[in-house]
């Protein structure tokens, strides 16, 4: 069995951890914050996905039609959970002050629909894009894979141009884990590059992910503080 299910494994309780933080915790309800619970679910999902890839080998008795399957549904996975990422920071970065709300509205429908189309598209390209799968070690190669990895790196791209845009925005803490996930996928793609059965992806995004809560919690927890003291200074 390869390896990095131990990594897995971990990168699973630590999921479970923090999708009951961020359902327990109230979070303050924008754009952002909406698309960060989608990004905690689909990163459990990939995480289940990945483990029942390896489940499959044991229970199908290395049957390449099930597993076949199993990863498909797992490249599929990444692929929402890396648009959602760069759903996050856009709509963590984009401004609207100064917008009306019919403006506001109507780019966000637009976004929306944009985001699932590309998804739609993505998620058909890899599921008709040839795989080779070593059952033997648990690891998968070939054109369907070489397409998800191409199309992280294009969404890292769009990402560090729209933060470059929006250059008096990159200070916030909240681009700190764009930067992690960058850092990270270059860190992965060198490893796997002198060992294929290296799959790190999922603990990459788990470690984002909780990057991303203690971030938000942070500002909300300002947020509080602020309105407290403003109250406070109403009440004199």
């Amino acid at each position: 069995m390869n390896y990095t299910i131990y990594f897995t494994m971990c990168s699973f309780i630590y999921s479970v951890l923090i999708i009951t933080m961020i359902f327990k915790h109230k979070l303050v309800k924008t754009n952002s914050n909406s698309v960060f619970k989608a990004l905690a679910i689909a990163n459990f999902s990939a995480i289940v996905l990945e483990l029942s890839c390896a489940l499959a080998v044991v229970i199908s008795n290395k049957n390449p039609a099930v597993i076949n399957i199993f990863v498909r549904l797992f490249l599929i996975s990444l692929l929402a959970w890396i648009i959602l990422f760069t759903l996050y920071l856009y709509t963590t970065l984009y401004d609207e002050k100064g917008k009306k709300k019919q403006e506001i509205v109507k780019i966000r429908k637009k976004t929306i629909v944009f985001t699932l189309i590309l998804f739609a598209i993505a998620a058909i390209v890899s599921l008709f894009l040839p795989i080779h799968t070593n059952i033997d070690k648990i690891y998968t190669i070939g054109p369907a894979v070489s397409f998800v990895n191409y199309f992280s790196d294009f969404c890292m791209l769009f990402g560090l141009l729209y933060m470059f845009k929006n250059y008096s925005k990159t200070k916030s803490s909240k681009c700190a884990p764009f930067f992690a996930f960058i850092a990270g996928g270059v860190l992965i793609s060198i490893f796997q590059s002198y060992d294929p059965q290296l799959l790190l992806a999922n603990t990459v995004e788990t470690f984002v992910m909780y990057l991303i809560y203690f971030t938000i919690d942070k500002e909300e927890k300002d947020a509080i503080s602020n309105e407290k003291y403003i109250f406070k200074k109403e009440d004199k």
